[in-house]
């Protein structure tokens, strides 16, 4: 942790990087989903929402803590993590209207309501500080904020709902660029909202009792990204197995239709056999 009044290059940098291995994360079980539905997938469901939650209010987190404020920070805990599940609540519910028919209209309502979700965990995170004399919001950053989120969210979810299974375009290299588009959306988007709130202007926290910073970074910045990483290698191991599946079907296909035309001659009856089969 830096001291009080000095930014630290290093938590910012950590925090792009929860911000990219969210985005990464949720990008993989949003494929999953949209394949396969989330009336199936419900497990699915709950880890890619609470994938792209968790990684925007762990950003936050730890992008507050990296701007050198000249004060020391708490957070109010029935705020701070009050804020996180009612974060993944709303994307639990999103995805699911993201996912649930292969219409377009309803993937279209589901982007802005997702990166309002977004904009409001960011927004959440600095109110939980209790800032004092008190913050006063500017509305063009903000708005901003709401439109990055929104491009991220619409961009990077075209990439993955656009391509059909096994497609050339189904690749992870394109998946990949997706998360990079959404988690530096996700980061400029947070660096805005830090703006709109004018945190520099403040001079306490009136929660700097209830949860030291140092206890909320630790779970910010150690948990979230264990919780992500086992996340990811679930997920891309359960790909793997997925596709061997896939081509053990394929393997058997053609030895199991030969089985079967041996069967159907063995049936045939002594008088219907042609001089060939007798």
């Amino acid at each position: 942790m830096p001291s009080v009044g000095d930014s630290s290059v290093l938590l910012w940098v950590a925090s792009a990087c929860i911000a990219f291995l969210g985005a990464r994360t949720f990008i993989e079980y949003l494929r999953r989903l949209h394949y396969d539905g989330p009336l199936r997938l419900w497990r699915e469901l709950l880890l890619g929402a609470m994938a792209l939650g968790a990684a925007l209010w762990s950003a936050m987190i730890i992008d507050i803590g990296a701007q050198g404020l000249a004060f020391e920070i708490g957070y109010h805990p029935a705020k701070v993590f009050g804020s996180l599940a009612a974060t993944v609540v709303a994307m639990v519910a999103i995805v699911v209207l993201a996912t649930l028919r292969p219409g377009w209209m309803l993937k279209l309502l589901a982007v802005p309501l997702a990166a309002l979700a977004g904009l409001a965990v960011q927004v959440a995170a600095i109110w939980s500080i209790g800032a004092e004399p008190g913050l006063a919001w500017r509305a063009e950053p903000l708005v901003f904020a709401l439109l990055l989120l929104i491009v991220g969210l619409a961009f990077s979810g075209r990439m993955v709902v656009s391509a059909r299974r096994g497609s050339r375009t189904d690749r992870p290299s394109r998946r990949l660029m997706a998360a990079l588009v959404l988690g530096a959306c996700a980061v400029a988007a947070q660096e805005l909202v830090i703006s709109a709130a004018g945190l520099d202007r403040q001079v306490v926290s009136a929660h700097a009792r209830f949860l030291p910073e140092v206890v909320i970074t630790l779970v910010a910045g150690a948990g979230v990204p264990i919780v992500l990483v086992l996340l990811l290698v679930d997920q891309r191991t359960q790909q793997r197995v997925r596709a061997s599946q896939r081509a053990r079907q394929k393997r058997r296909k053609p030895g199991d239709a030969a089985e079967a035309a041996v069967d159907d001659s063995v049936l045939i009856a002594p008088d219907a056999q042609t001089p060939a089969q007798r």
